[in-house]
């Protein structure tokens, strides 16, 4: 499991509301400052980490994310990948003013992103800056109450919202509500908060981006189509799918075509067994519990298609296949299930044991762990009792091939 970090800081307005966060980067669980990195390598991080990874809501709790924005990040308009309602565009200090950067800010406000600069004490050459931003933050520790005072008052020539960031007591808290200042951060609220994210492995990435779309009533071919093309080793197992003596598939001309022939169905359940072959097996711990998973798979489905259920035997398998996974990733299952979407049915077996899903997906848990009150309890309530030894070992048998070196 890959683990990401993010540190966020609170800003407040002058009744004491929040109203934003600031998202800093951050490169270990126990790192306190963002560290001696490259500026666009921590902001491009904290856009990953705080867009794709976490999201953003559940960063900010609806409020703004301030996110700073390096020169490179400016000009090849990062910022579009984000919503202009939720974040405001804080641009570093070191970033110069020049024909580039004011066309690029223009450009940003244009399409309606909020401007904040950050830690301003420039001259009169950042006058267009000043003239676009909507927010200007001044680093206030330390600072004279002649050189802030001289400052704010040129400050407030401009359109703009003074923030006062590293507020350290309450005698500076006072002197800058003094001044006007209308929003305000430093440690004197509150130290950056660390939030920590686990993250699928890289192989299980791709995987799941094409799981969650196969559940999805709005998804098209189409979609599908675009998420295999994106990742190429997930294409070409598809076509190896297709081609396969069970599919009998040949002469394959397009991603679209091998989907048609498969049917969402089965490829649902394809998907499933490919999710559980990309986890990193590094020793034989690993091995045995991406084992265990298959086995209990393979044995949900068989009970699905021995039960009169067989339409239901591919979400049966995802059922049984991610039924381990918070075991084997580290990761709550409610986590997880943010990460791979699944039916409502898949996942009120996972996550509460209920709906038509639950009594296969306990049968083999039950089998498993030799819990045989269970077992005879709910095979005899199936009706497949006398059947379940030979099925149990088919499936074990399967999942060992499946794993198998080749």
């Amino acid at each position: 499991m890959a683990d990401s970090f993010i540190a966020r800081q609170p800003i407040f307005d002058r009744d004491n509301h929040l109203v934003a966060y600031e998202l800093l980067y951050r490169a270990t669980k126990t790192a306190t400052a963002a560290g001696a990195f490259d500026a666009v390598k921590m902001s491009s991080q904290t856009l990953v980490t705080g867009l794709l990874t976490i999201g953003l809501d559940q960063l900010t709790g609806g409020v703004q994310a301030f996110i700073n924005f390096p020169r490179e990040l400016l000009l090849e308009h990062d910022y579009k990948l984000l919503d202009a309602s939720k974040v405001t565009i804080e641009i570093l200090e070191s970033v110069e003013c020049d024909e580039h950067t004011v066309a690029a800010a223009q450009e940003a406000r244009d399409h309606g992103y909020r401007l904040a600069l950050d830690d301003f004490a420039a001259g009169d050459e950042y006058e267009r800056f000043l003239q676009l931003a909507h927010i200007v933050k001044v680093d206030v520790l330390g600072a004279t109450t002649e050189h802030l005072e001289a400052l704010t008052a040129r400050l407030k020539r401009y359109n703009v919202t003074l923030l006062a960031e590293r507020i350290e007591d309450a005698a500076m808290l006072a002197q800058c509500r003094d001044l006007g200042y209308q929003l305000f951060q430093g440690y004197y609220f509150s130290r950056p908060e660390l939030v920590q994210r686990r993250e699928l492995p890289a192989g299980m990435i791709g995987v799941a981006k094409v799981m969650n779309l196969i559940p999805d009533p709005n998804s098209t071919d189409r979609d599908l189509d675009a998420a295999f093309r994106s990742d190429p080793g997930l294409s070409f197992k598809l076509l190896r799918i297709v081609n396969s003596a069970a599919m009998g598939g040949t002469g394959i001309e397009s991603i679209q075509q091998a989907i048609r022939m498969i049917g969402r169905t089965p490829l649902q359940r394809w998907l499933a067994l490919l999710f559980a072959n990309s986890m990193p097996m590094k020793t034989g711990i690993d091995r045995e519990m991406v084992l265990s998973a298959l086995e209990r798979a393979r044995f949900c489905e068989l009970l699905a298609i021995n039960t009169r259920r067989g339409h239901s035997a591919p979400s049966l398998f995802l059922t049984g296949v991610l039924s381990t996974f918070d075991a084997i990733l580290g990761m709550p299952m409610a986590e997880l299930l943010t990460q791979v979407r699944v039916s409502a049915d898949v996942e009120a077996a996972l996550l509460h044991q209920e709906g038509p899903f639950t009594p296969y997906l306990l049968t083999a848990a039950a089998y498993a762990r030799g819990d045989w009150e269970q077992v005879i309890a709910l095979g005899t309530e199936m009706g497949v009792l006398d059947s379940l030894p030979d099925w149990y070992t088919e499936a074990g048998a399967w999942a060992r091939e499946v794993i198998s070196p080749t």
